[in-house]
């Protein structure tokens, strides 16, 4: 039994090949129709095709400049913080530098005024605690300071040494209980006890009789009778008055002249006088 024969590839092809030119020669007929069904659609598909590969392309370059753009805008930012920063210290330090600067003018200013001789000293430390409440200077019996030496600063009276070392010596500051020294009310003249009554508490100004005329802001000042101060050096200024009632004296605060948070310099005040073992006798230091 005979079967039929399949028809190469070659003759398909050609056959196809022979339609669609038939095809083409009856569509040369009709041109607007050849240009709306055969032209049209794969020009389209093109044209939509590219739209949106630029759309994209727009869309991932705004994004892209975008994050550029954070990311330059966040360096900027930074920058500007460090230059900030940078400012910041700097004006910190000018602020300390006129501050001394200050300091030091007020203290040549006090040299000046003072007749007894002084040791130049700088503060190292503060102790800790808030008694008893000392100042290091780095200052000793080298330099010639003693104990019970008094010191200055440029707003006013600091304390007392209490103890020497060889080239260290410490100060008991202000406010703390066992300071104590004469003073004077500068407007009045009336003489009191100024004693500490502990770190950040105000100073008591004692025995000053109850019909003493007094106004909050009035200035105490040293007498210089003690032999260790000089006279009319600042201790304090009236902050509050109590109501003495039928007590003989009253009761007066005072807010220190000094300032501890931000002392660097000070002056150790040589007394005039050298003390011999017996009180209240002294002999010219000359001697």
């Amino acid at each position: 039994m005979r079967y039929p024969s399949k028809r190469p590839w070659s003759g398909k092809l050609l056959g196809a090949l022979s339609v669609f030119l038939g095809f083409l020669i009856v569509m040369g007929f009709y041109p607007d129709t050849f240009q709306r069904w055969i032209i049209d659609p794969p020009l389209e598909a093109v044209r939509t095709l590219m739209s949106g590969a630029t759309g994209v392309s727009r869309g991932t370059s705004g994004l892209v400049g975008h994050y550029l753009a954070l990311v330059g805008a966040q360096a900027e930012n930074d920058d500007l913080k460090k230059k900030v920063a940078q400012l910041t210290r700097q004006l910190a330090q000018e602020k300390i530098l006129a501050s001394r600067s200050r300091d030091l003018e007020a203290l040549l200013s006090l040299k000046k005024r003072i007749s007894q001789s002084v040791i130049a000293c700088h503060v190292l430390a503060t102790s800790p605690t808030d008694s008893p409440r000392t100042l290091l200077l780095d200052c000793g019996k080298n330099q010639g300071v003693a104990v019970r030496d008094g010191v200055v600063g440029p707003r006013g009276v600091v304390g007392y040494v209490v103890r020497v070392f060889d080239v260290f010596s410490q100060v008991i500051w202000v406010e703390d209980p066992m300071f104590a020294l004469e003073g004077r009310l500068a407007d009045s003249g009336q003489k009191g006890l100024v004693r500490g009554r502990g770190v950040g508490y105000s100073l008591s100004l004692r025995y000053i009789p109850a019909l003493t005329h007094l106004d909050k802001g009035s200035e105490v000042v040293t007498t210089g009778e003690d032999g260790y101060f000089p006279p009319e050096e600042p201790i304090g200024s009236v902050v509050s008055l109590g109501d003495s009632g039928r007590n003989i004296f009253q009761s007066v605060r005072l807010t220190p002249a000094e300032r501890m948070d931000d002392l660097w310099a000070v002056f150790v005040l040589v007394p005039p006088l050298s003390w011999s073992d017996h009180s209240l006798l002294g002999k010219e230091s000359a001697h």
